[in-house]
């Protein structure tokens, strides 16, 4: 009990750790999960690009071609007006104008804005430590808008406004922000859609985590972030995840000197969002992002992501409903308790391949769950909290398997004292175990824990070869059953008693086992049973069931511990118990094992000889009492009748024919018990020969002429042509046949007739005896292959009957192999069968 808590408190420490951990490198290593949302955006790939979101770059072609920036305003004036030729559905003018050039070129720039008015300039806010009413050295934030020459003619300014997560990277924008004067904006690639949408500007709504703007319903987060200033905190509200189409240049890029040049149709900005920007190195205007790659060579997306491209992953994710949501922190941890809950479980109740499958399931399902909520669901997962907890309870393995190592040691220690004086004397090995389990020491080593099961090994092979001699030298069959009732042990007489193989017998019910075996009372079992684990004995004769029956002695008693002090094992849990624990039995007794008993003892004999013996004398008692004395009665009165009165001849002639008559019925009475003694026990062998049916048949018909027509019996015959020769005894089936055909005679009024039937069936031939008699009352079916068994009616008729003829019948079919069966409706007549299988017939 004390291992066992101080187990469960070592378990729930590190529990308690792993939950701890999760929650450090959540809150304190943010780098962490971003490092995970990188890699998923690289392993979910490129998305396809929208075919209305066009690009066009102020790229160095165009730097070559215009020259160096900032370019003449009138080169930009020229960009609008081309594009509102294009018809252009909204333009993105991702520059800030906010210094003044000469009037001539601010003017044609204005003027284009104005002639389009569907484009959207940027903003941008500065800090400046100077404004007025601003504390001394308190610095305040105001926005860097373009000219309000410009801004008067365009038709949106939003924010331009990126800002980096802990890592560097861009993975989030602000949908709305503001400066100290709380002047709020929202965000530029927001302003370039509702231009395209033709959204009202009040056409907007902010509820818990979404932001409805028009048609579109965009999940948000308000995240807070601690300000340099001691007790500031700094509120990013309206914060969406962008969702990256893929690395730099997945969407359609057009350079403004392809489009001056005329190079591009102006068709390819017709009806489209076109976003102008500088994709340049040179210029400066570039951030990382997830589908950067850390290497030297500039393969696919090697590069940093210009800033009009972002925006053009932020109209993307807005118009596609493409935006990434986050889950609630509480369930996040959840989700992260709840994959140390399946390891700890895993590890607690999985042992070998399977605790490694399961774990292997585990980890790829939170990789493969966490793939799939991004790329199908779009959430973010939490990875790394859920990796982490996974990790986190690798020490449990450790601490399990320390914990079965020290109880292996315990075990080993137990079974070397249970040895202990057995055949081979005390070993360094014992002395061991012994003095280290008194020390309490630490478990032993594996290479010291082999070489002790190797003396163990050797020492129960020792007891269990000597067990196994005794038990293969005895002659009664032996089972044993354990507490649960299944057998657990067969030697080898009791699979040779049962016709059964090992594999066949061994976890079977015992209960169940010996009542599909043999014909015994299920009450009477269970109680017997009940009786031996209670601390009795219990004896049972029964039959089991065979081609040849054979009987059964069957002795119970307990398998007890005796004086060892060893602990059995329960075998449902597969735990030691301590001795008296108390055990049921099966499912079907109820009895509570006795405090020594850990099985039950089964000690078959075969008691058949003693059993045939006890049924020859108990018929032979009746042979004698009733068959015999009834006709000898008869004999030794008349025959008294005969010596000591005078009697007249014809009286005299009278009597002494009764005596014949009498004597007659002894001597066939005698003679068929005889045959049938001999026959049940063996001694009279089978002769087979080829025998034809209608040889048999008309012999048998023969015979019993005479009988047939004094009695008014008409005898017929039918053979089907494709009745098949047999291999039989002539003499014996003959018998047979012509038992069935008196008793057809003997029992059938007069004019009526008797029918002798032979065909093939399935198999095997079938030889049928019909009479129109009076057939056998339904009471006594069960009874009339009983040996010296007479109905009442022909008991007390003048019939004569020994009441073996039937029994006779019967066992010659079997002895052939077959057997006989019977159809009769009292007043309508019988029907006698003989069926012999396909092993005798040619």
């Amino acid at each position: 009990m004390i291992r066992n808590n101080q187990q469960a408190l070592r378990t729930g420490l590190i529990l308690a750790l792993s939950i701890t951990l999760v929650v450090l490198v959540t809150w304190f290593a943010p780098t962490l999960s971003a490092a995970s949302l990188n890699l998923l955006f690289r392993l979910r790939g490129a998305l396809p690009a929208p075919a209305d979101v066009v690009i066009l770059a102020i790229d160095d072609q165009s730097l070559r071609r215009i020259g160096q920036w900032p370019w003449p305003r009138s080169v930009m004036a020229t960009v609008v007006d081309r594009l509102t030729q294009a018809r252009a559905r909204s333009i993105g003018l991702d520059i800030i104008y906010a210094e003044p050039s000469s009037a001539n070129e601010d003017r044609q720039l204005a003027q284009a804005l104005a002639r389009n008015r569907r484009v959207v300039l940027p903003a941008q806010l500065y800090e400046s430590a100077a404004a007025t009413g601003a504390a001394d050295g308190a610095p305040t934030v105001a926005w860097l808008r373009p000219l309000p020459l410009f801004a008067a003619a365009a038709s949106g300014i939003g924010h331009a406004h990126i800002a980096p997560g802990v890592d560097g990277m861009a993975r989030s924008l602000q949908l709305s922000k503001a400066d100290d004067r709380a002047e709020r904006l929202w965000a530029f690639g927001l302003e370039v859609v509702r231009i395209a949408e033709q959204i009202a500007e009040n056409d907007w709504a902010e509820t818990g985590g979404q932001l409805r703007f028009g048609p579109y319903v965009i999940p948000v987060m308000d995240e807070s972030a601690r300000a340099a200033l001691s007790g500031v905190t700094v509120i990013r509200p309206n914060e969406m995840l962008i969702n990256y189409a893929g690395p730099t240049r997945s969407f359609q890029h057009y350079s403004i000197a392809d489009l001056l040049d005329e190079k591009v149709p102006l068709t390819a900005f017709t009806n489209k969002l076109v976003l102008i920007g500088a994709v340049a190195q040179s210029m400066g205007d570039t951030r990382v992002v997830p589908f950067m790659h850390y290497n030297a060579n500039a393969q696919e997306g090697g590069q940093e992501m210009p800033g009009v491209e972002i925006h053009a992953n932020i109209i993307h994710s807005l118009r596609g409903h493409l935006t990434l949501r986050t889950l609630p922190d509480w369930l996040n941890f959840g989700l992260a308790l709840l994959v140390i809950l399946s390891c700890a479980l895993t590890i607690r109740w999985v042992d070998g391949w399977r605790q490694v499958a399961l774990l292997g399931l585990i980890s790829v399902a939170i990789c493969v769950g966490s793939f799939w909520a991004f790329s199908r669901a779009r959430w973010i997962p939490p990875l790394v909290p859920m990796l982490t907890g996974f990790a986190a309870v690798i020490p449990l393995l450790l601490n399990r398997s320390l914990a079965a190592s020290a109880e292996l040691d315990q075990k080993l220690a137990t079974l070397v004292s249970s040895q202990r004086g057995f055949l081979t004397g005390a070993t360094q090995t014992e002395a061991d175990y012994l003095e280290r389990e008194q020390a309490l020491a630490l478990p032993q080593s594996l290479h010291w824990k082999l070489r002790a099961v190797d003396d163990l090994t050797t020492r129960l092979l020792t007891r269990m070869s000597f067990v196994n001699r005794i038990l293969s030298s005895m002659g009664e069959s032996v089972l044993v059953a354990d507490l649960r009732g299944r057998i657990v042990f067969a030697n080898h007489e009791a699979r040779q008693f049962f016709g059964c193989d090992e594999q066949e017998m061994l976890g079977r019910y015992f209960e169940e086992f010996l009542l599909a075996c043999g014909k015994l009372d299920a009450t009477q079992l269970r109680a017997a049973i009940s009786a031996v684990l209670s601390g009795q004995h219990a004896q049972l004769e029964f039959e089991i069931a065979a081609p040849t029956p054979r009987h059964c002695s069957l002795l119970l008693s307990a398998l007890n511990l005796g004086t060892q002090c060893f602990q059995r094992a329960d075998s449902a849990s597969g735990d030691f118990l301590p001795a008296g624990a108390g055990l049921l039995w099966s499912p079907h007794a109820g009895s509570t094992a006795y405090p020594e008993a850990i099985g039950v003892v089964a000690l078959f004999s075969d008691i058949t000889r003693r059993v045939e013996l006890d049924r020859m004398k108990t018929e032979t008692l009746q042979l004698v009492s009733h068959e015999l004395r009834t006709p000898l009665t008869s004999i030794q009165g008349l025959s008294d009748v005969l010596l000591k009165f005078p009697v007249a001849a014809d009286e005299s002639r009278e009597l002494i024919g009764t005596i014949h008559a009498e004597s007659l019925r002894l001597s066939e009475t005698i003679n068929r018990y005889l045959d049938l003694t001999r026959l049940e026990s063996g001694a009279q062998a089978l002769h087979l020969a080829p025998l034809d049916c209608q040889e048999l048949i008309g012999g048998c018909q023969r015979n019993l002429t005479v009988l047939a027509a004094e009695r008014g019996i008409t005898l017929n015959s039918q053979i089907n042509a494709a009745a098949p020769m047999i291999q039989a005894d002539a003499q014996l089936l003959a018998q047979a046949l012509n038992n069935l055909l008196s008793n057809a005679i003997k029992y059938s009024p007069p004019d009526t007739a008797v029918t002798i039937l032979a065909e093939r069936e399935a198999g095997g031939l079938a030889l049928t005896v019909r009479d129109q008699g009076y057939g056998i009352p339904a009471a006594a079916h069960a009874r009339i292959f009983e040996k010296f068994y007479r109905l009442e009616r022909d008991a007390s008729s003048t019939t004569v009957g020994t009441g073996l003829g039937l029994p006779f019948v019967k066992e010659i079919a079997e002895q052939h192999g077959g057997r006989v069966t019977f159809e009769s409706v009292e007043g309508h007549g019988s029907r006698f069968t003989l069926h012999l299988p396909a092993s005798v017939t040619t």
